[in-house]
């Protein structure tokens, strides 16, 4: 009997699970909005599930769904939760931009207390605190101190050209490589000078400490993909589950060295215009008046903008470095006008770019512009939406008659916008002259979005676009890419992390070929 019973309520409290998670799903018919129709539990995330998708690629896949080419949003369920995909460009310019106040937040958050670093950092931290940090960090990112910064960055591009040159003793040598790798390492020396004045040395040792822990935090494996759809998707059980976005050894490996560095900083009164003078800067203001309250009370919290800083510098520069040489492997005709340009402008400049003359390259502007625009490095936009007391909720009219509830995500699909060929003839193909003066002013503004829009766009996106560039000027000076039979045919991108990447190596070959002799000039 006893057994009857206990089958009996296990049986009734499945059916009930069940059926609060079909009530759940039934969210945007009862609506009256467009909807892709969810699988039984998981809703839409089944492909997330499979690993045959990551998220960000899902959303833009429910963007580019036929059936729904003429909504302005389509409703999803993130496992339970209802959740909007914006396509509309007038909606994404309200979340993003006339409706900030109502968006101010990201729906992805980190644990509070079993993730410092996690949950302190810009890219996660919420309003108001979130506000009062990017007010303090701004100053850091201005063109007058990115230009400071320059002369560091002049050094580690030095070093890259170093590195290549050990692989190619003679005129016309070639090697086959793995292109990400070397701009990963270029990209990781540079953020470690110009915002800790360390000396990583990722070009010189493949090994160095700084490289193995950027490899590390956003590398692509089970464990970690599951922390990412954890801390973006399902917010709330991070404390349950004890998500960690980043790593323990990445959290150890940063907290040491910042610390280092800020008592070395403080003790011998340097200055040198990086993140590291701010975060000095912050913990001074804070020991003048103990007793009042001020984030860099938490040590944590000035650790934790060091450590997104440096993830996110290397990576987005990286990634964009290493697509760029693909795509213009593959169309030569591309990558010798580039190269031209190149050469030209360190000609008139006596073999070394002054700032204002890299930012100046327009045919280097527009490959980056249109990298960015086929590999947009974040994929997909995440907000919560608040209600504001007092205020009526936000309406989707004229488009439906619905009212904004207080809690629901709202995704806004990068890659899909810039490859939607509504914006963009021939989206697929790479082409830079989409980003010439004359060809920028008919762009939708909404439609291109490589760094977000709006007051929580990217904060370092000026020094992001300077590394991608030196970079490929001084890998382009004297030498060319090209493809090769272990160059992959198919762009496939690895479904284990938020960020994209290709889920193969991406393998190049550098031939050697000085363009620009500095002895002659």
């Amino acid at each position: 009997m006893a057994l009857t019973e206990a089958l009996f309520l296990i049986v009734g409290a499945l059916s009930a699970i069940y059926l609060w998670f079909q009530r759940n799903h039934s969210y945007w018919h009862r609506k009256g909005l467009p909807f892709m129709p969810p699988s039984p539990i998981i809703g839409n995330t089944a492909s997330v599930f499979k690993q045959e998708s990551s998220f960000g690629m899902y959303i833009s896949k429910v963007y580019s769904e036929p059936r729904m080419q003429d909504e302005a949003v389509v409703g999803i369920y993130v496992i339970n939760k209802p959740a909007l995909v914006i396509r509309e460009p007038e909606l994404i310019k309200s979340v993003l931009i006339k409706d900030f106040n109502r968006f101010s937040n990201r729906y992805g958050r980190c644990d509070p207390h079993g993730d410092a670093l996690g949950s302190n950092n810009l890219f996660f931290v919420r309003n108001p605190q979130w506000k009062e940090i990017r007010t303090k960090l701004t100053p850091v990112f201005t063109s007058g101190k990115v230009k400071q910064m320059y002369p560091l960055m002049l050094e580690i591009a030095a070093d890259l050209e170093s590195h290549l040159a050990r692989h190619r003793p003679a005129q016309g040598t070639e090697y086959i490589t793995e292109v990400k790798d070397i701009c990963a390492r270029f990209t990781t020396d540079s953020i470690a000078t110009i915002a800790f004045g360390v000396r990583a040395n990722s070009l010189a040792n493949p090994e160095a400490e700084f490289r193995n822990q950027g490899r590390k935090v956003l590398g692509a494996s089970l464990s970690r993909s599951k922390d990412y759809f954890v801390a973006f998707f399902m917010p709330k059980l991070v404390s349950l589950l004890r998500i960690k976005f980043f790593t323990e050894e990445y959290s150890n490996f940063i907290r040491n060295t910042i610390n280092h560095v800020m008592s070395e900083r403080e003790g011998t009164a340097t200055v040198r215009n990086d993140l590291i003078d701010v975060l000095v800067g912050l913990r001074k203001e804070a020991a003048l008046d103990p007793s009042k309250p001020h984030l860099a009370n938490n040590n944590d919290f000035l650790v934790a903008q060091a450590g997104v800083f440096f993830t996110a510098g290397f990576e987005t520069s990286s990634s964009t470095m290493a697509f760029g040489l693909l795509e213009l492997a593959k169309q030569p005709e591309l990558q010798e006008r580039l190269r031209q340009e190149i050469n030209e402008a360190l000609v008139e400049e006596g073999g070394k770019l002054s700032y204002e003359k890299i930012n100046s390259l327009e045919y280097l502007a527009m490959v980056v512009d249109e990298v960015l625009r086929l590999y947009p490095v974040l994929p997909f936009l995440d907000r919560e939406y608040q209600s504001i007391q007092g205020l009526p909720d936000l309406s989707l009219k004229p488009y439906y008659d619905y009212k904004m509830e207080n809690g629901t995500p709202v995704f806004i699909p990068v890659y899909g916008l810039q490859r939607d060929p509504k914006y963009w003839p021939n989206p697929n193909h790479f082409d830079p002259e989409r980003f010439s003066p004359e060809n920028r002013k008919s762009i939708e503004p909404m439609a291109y979005q490589p760094f977000g829009l709006g007051p929580h766009n990217c904060i370092g996106s000026r020094i992001g676009l300077l590394q991608a560039k030196l970079g490929l000027v001084h890998i382009l000076k004297n030498h060319y890419v090209r493809c090769c039979s272990q160059t992959s045919k198919d762009i496939q991108f690895d479904a284990k992390t938020f960020v994209l990447q290709l889920d193969k190596e991406m393998l190049l070959e550098i031939v050697n070929d000085r363009l620009y002799d500095e002895k002659a000039v």
